[in-house]
């Protein structure tokens, strides 16, 4: 009887356990399956990225036209010098807030909303943690913006120049490329947005109108 029970656990044992080898399968087949996975789910998640940073910019770009229609001309959210969206001059001229909204916005940066109207409302997700900068879906804060300043309805050389954005995480500066951004060509429309994405190399920046 004890000789049977003995046996029967020598069985379970053998039954129940992984050899080395088995388990450098099971490890291996892992690894593959990781391979294959992690790149996919990385590759989900920047499109993802960049297409909620698109439609955020056709969001700018719809209180941009929303002020011209009620003022006349774009407000001057890179501060009228060209180039870089200034954080609390956009939150001035397009909510009549500063940017964490807690109070009216400072004259200086009502770019000509002098009514105080709010032509957009800030989400948590664009203001980050303290509500100190104005980012896109990467978390990138450098953003260009060039708008018809004489109102042809072209944006051009006249309009102001390129400029290279920076990617947040790599700290790379990038520039768009003439078929991309040719100013001297010119585009058609009223306001244009465009940032580093997540940042490596040209192809990740994302533009508001292709």
């Amino acid at each position: 009887m004890r000789h049977a029970m003995r046996s029967q656990s020598l069985f379970l044992r053998k039954s129940w356990g992984f050899s080395l080898i088995e388990l450098l399968t099971v490890l291996a087949i892992i690894a593959v399956l990781s391979a294959i996975l992690v790149p996919s789910l990385a590759a989900t998640r920047t499109y993802a990225l960049r297409v909620k940073t698109k439609v955020q910019f056709a969001q700018w770009t719809g209180a941009m036209e929303q002020f011209r229609q009620e003022y006349g001309f774009y407000p001057a959210i890179d501060g009228g010098s060209g180039g870089k969206v200034l954080p609390a001059v956009f939150a001035g001229a397009l909510t009549g807030r500063t940017l964490d909204g807690t109070a009216d916005a400072l004259p200086g940066n009502l770019a000509g909303n002098t009514r105080l109207l709010s032509f957009y409302v800030l989400t948590d997700g664009e203001l980050g943690e303290n509500r100190t900068a104005l980012s896109d879906a990467f978390g990138n804060s450098d953003i260009a913006v060039l708008y018809d300043r004489n109102g042809d309805g072209v944006i051009n050389e006249a309009d102001g120049s390129v400029v290279a954005v920076t990617g947040r995480e790599t700290g790379i500066s990038l520039s768009p490329a003439m078929e991309d951004l040719d100013l001297a060509a010119g585009l058609r429309g009223g306001v244009i947005f465009y940032s580093a994405g997540r940042g490596q190399s040209a192809s990740d920046l994302i533009f508001s109108w292709k």
